[in-house]
């Protein structure tokens, strides 16, 4: 009966490792994206000086800023799942298949 438990609590667990590292990979991606375009912006609003141009730079900088914090927070979050799934396959015993 415990081994069962135990087998869905990895199953469990490495579910939401992969869910965690998923999210962690879009977010990366966007952050990339959004820096691309941060760059693009900057250097329109250099050259063109004008206030439009520096709101829009200013805006998506907040935007970068707030992505890359979630990015970080999700990267924190990947590294506990993985740990507590490590930590269930010391414990853990695989079925063996006759």
């Amino acid at each position: 009966m415990r081994q069962g438990r135990l087998d869905k609590q990895v199953e469990r667990s490495l579910v939401a490792l992969m869910e965690a590292e998923e999210a962690e990979k879009v977010l990366a991606e966007q952050v990339d994206t959004w820096s691309e375009i941060r760059d693009d912006l900057r250097t329109r609003s250099l050259v063109s000086e004008t206030p439009l141009a520096s709101a829009e730079y200013d805006e998506m900088e907040r935007q970068l800023t707030v992505a890359t914090a979630a990015l970080r927070r999700q990267h924190e979050e990947v590294a506990s799942r993985r740990h507590a799934y490590e930590e269930l396959l010391e414990n853990w015993q695989p079925e063996e298949v006759v």
